[in-house]
């Protein structure tokens, strides 16, 4: 994408994209499943960030953001930044021209990269840097792991006369297949040494160059396009590695969807069902020129303008559909372009997957979900669905997981549709659906179903993404070491949890919740580690009599749920309980000290202390709590002989109890 909101790509004239008219027809697969690069979702940053400021040194939003990248399996950081690509100075952290500092360097995206155990991108600066600058940025990020680059592009969408270009005088254009192969020639010619010399610096280096799409994408459309690709590719394959493409189907598309002869919603979302066929005419011309090229898209999002498709539920779909579509025809990876809008609070001028403020938009969303299926190294095709209007994807996980995503690109109707494989198991699901949203468009839903129930047809809303998920067994043992306590005694547990019918190794969490009588009474939550074997063993000590359960549970994102109870009865023990006197046998009118001991102590903490002289009433001579050694005392002047009592009204460990001395005088 080029700098400057205002700017439009010089296209064919009245090339908006229509979707395809979603027939109820079957759609097929379209592609066997491929191979997963270790990094297949990306996102665009530029030097140019929009909320750091210059002087200030405030974070930019790419860096902020690494916990929400991390979390949507976005692993690829492509640092360029449109037209401010062929403008950086990477040694300066300045566009040329210019006195102030870019507000997003290289250091800065290399650790963003590394903060999402990722990779970096990297388009050199072509249009006013020089070959030995290129290479020498390739030299520092070999020399240094914390900023090793991935991949790198000799400049930015050269083949539009809207970039920087210090090799081209007068930019000649896309009148006649002669002007563009004039700026092709010039281009190869002049983006050799670079690529010498960056292979010279590091001879593992994978370099690519800029891909031209034909009037099948209206807001990337390079007239003549042949022209470029056939030239560059035939000048310099000898050192290309990849071809660098950036879609977008939309061409002069701004602002809102269905407005003023804008693309609905619907069609934005259908526009992504061209995208095979896309990647087809890119892999028929490598295989002519440069047979083991890669294809990586840089760019992407709805239009080459901003749009209000990343502040709707549109911008999730198209996002997801964008992104599967392109992987499971072969792409190494998709970068959605850019990072960052210029406002705080999502508007209709931008493409962005966060507001200024670091607030995600729906593109994120979009890719949070693509990417249950678009992780690393797995494998991943489109799948067959009884809709037309329903996109199917499939891919199998490096760790052996399925997932399945089916967008619903319709936007009034839903679909019941079964699919092209048969499932068993237990599936998580999260949904995304336009008509189940929340004022900020972020809801997903989380469920789980059967493989068995998916096979016999799946309702899919309208206007939706549902991610399925295969959860691998889980098995739990619970039991007690006894099936009465007394009161204030440790209950102990003991368990095992087994993981795919296997013992589950040492260190795993389960979750063990204790009710009491089915009731909110005293309830709690433990935790348990499993040891060697799976085993685990956990003591508690509930807080009053009762019949109590205790009900372990264990799920995660890779096994079923599984839940094992157990029920104990705590009944009320009886206390130890206490009463002396300090002599027991005194003259008539001597005191003596009578001192109560509650030993173990619970709730209850009060003892009152009687005495009854000899045919006398019973009288209350003390009412306390007991200190921290568990007793009371309290002086008395004998003057009969006397009998004292101590009294305990229990609590809900302990029973009532009484105790009693005697004194003579």
């Amino acid at each position: 994408m080029w700098a400057g909101a205002g700017v439009a790509l010089a296209v064919v004239a009245g090339a908006a994209l229509a979707g395809p008219a979603g027939a109820a027809a079957a759609k097929s697969d379209q592609v066997t499943g491929v191979r997963l690069s270790a990094a297949p979702l990306g996102i665009d940053a530029s030097p140019v960030d929009n909320t750091k400021d210059n002087v200030s040194g405030g974070t930019p939003v790419v860096n902020a953001v690494t916990p929400l990248l991390k979390a949507a399996g976005i692993t690829q950081i492509h640092y360029g930044g449109g037209t401010y690509a062929d403008e950086y100075d990477w040694q300066t952290d300045k566009l040329f021209g210019d006195t102030w500092k870019a507000s997003l360097d290289f250091d800065e995206v290399s650790q963003a990269a590394r903060a999402v155990n990722g990779q970096s991108f990297v388009s050199v600066n072509y249009g006013e840097g020089s070959p030995g600058l290129a290479a020498a940025w390739v030299k520092q990020a070999k020399a240094n792991s914390s900023q090793s680059v991935a991949y790198w592009a000799i400049g930015n969408e050269n083949y539009g006369c809207w970039e920087p270009n210090q090799y081209e005088k007068t930019c000649p254009g896309w009148a006649t297949p002669a002007t563009v192969t004039e700026m092709a020639t010039n281009y190869a010619t002049n983006a050799l040494p670079y690529m010498k010399q960056m292979k010279a610096a590091d001879p593992n280096a994978q370099i690519g160059v800029p891909w031209a799409f034909d009037a099948g994408v209206p807001g990337a459309t390079v007239e003549n396009n042949a022209s470029w690709n056939d030239t560059v590719l035939a000048d310099d394959a000898q050192y290309i590695n990849f071809v660098e493409a950036h879609y977008y189907p939309y061409n002069q598309f701004s602002g809102d969807t269905s407005v003023g002869g804008n693309p609905t919603a619907q069609q934005v979302i259908q526009s992504v069902e061209n995208i095979p066929g896309e990647y087809a005419k890119i892999a028929q011309t490598l295989a002519t020129y440069d047979p083991s090229a890669k294809v990586i898209v840089g760019e992407t999002g709805a239009s080459n303008l901003g749009t209000n498709v990343p502040c709707t539920p549109t911008g999730a779909l198209f996002a997801a559909g964008d992104a599967l579509e392109w992987l499971a025809a072969g792409a190494v990876s998709v970068d959605w372009w850019p990072t960052d809008m210029v406002t705080s609070t999502c508007t209709n001028n931008s493409e962005a997957m966060f507001t200024s403020t670091g607030v995600p938009t729906t593109p994120y969303y979009g890719y949070l979900l693509a990417s249950a299926l678009a992780q690393p190294n797995a494998t991943l095709g489109t799948l067959t669905t009884s809709n037309g209007n329903v996109l199917g994807f499939q891919s199998t996980l490096a760790n052996g997981q399925t997932a399945i995503a089916l967008i619903n690109t319709n936007t009034s109707s839903a679909a019941r549709v079964t699919i092209g494989t048969s499932l068993g198991g237990q599936f998580a699901t999260e949904t995304y659906s336009a008509g189940n949203q929340n004022a900020t468009n972020t809801k997903i839903v989380d469920g789980t179903t059967s493989g068995t129930s998916v096979n016999g047809g799946i309702n899919v809303p309208a206007e939706s993404i549902v991610v399925l998920k295969s959860l691998r067994p889980s098995g739990l043992a619970l039991s007690a070491t006894a099936g009465s306590y007394k009161a204030g005694t440790k209950v102990t547990l003991k368990g095992k949890l087994t993981l795919n019918g296997a013992a589950a190794p040492s260190g795993v969490k389960v979750q063990i919740a204790r009710t009491k009588n089915g009731t909110t009474a005293d309830r709690a939550t433990l935790t348990a580690t499993t040891t060697a074997g799976g085993a685990f063993t956990i003591t508690n000590v509930p807080p009053a009599t009762g019949t109590y359960v205790y009900k372990a549970s264990y799920s995660s994102s890779l096994y079923s749920g599984s839940a094992a109870s157990v029920t104990v009865k705590i009944t009320p023990a009886k206390p130890n309980l206490r009463l002396a006197v300090s002599a027991k046998s005194v003259k008539p009118d001597k005191k003596v000290t009578v001192t109560a001991t509650l030993a173990a102590a619970h709730a209850n903490r009060t003892l009152t202390i009687y005495a009854q002289p000899k045919g006398g009433s019973k009288k209350q001579i003390k009412r306390a709590t007991i200190n921290s050694k568990g007793q009371i005392s309290v002086s008395y002047e004998v003057k009969a002989n006397t009998t004292f009592t101590v009294t305990f009204s229990g609590d809900t460990w302990y029973t009532s109890a009484s105790a009693s001395a005697s004194v003579t005088a």
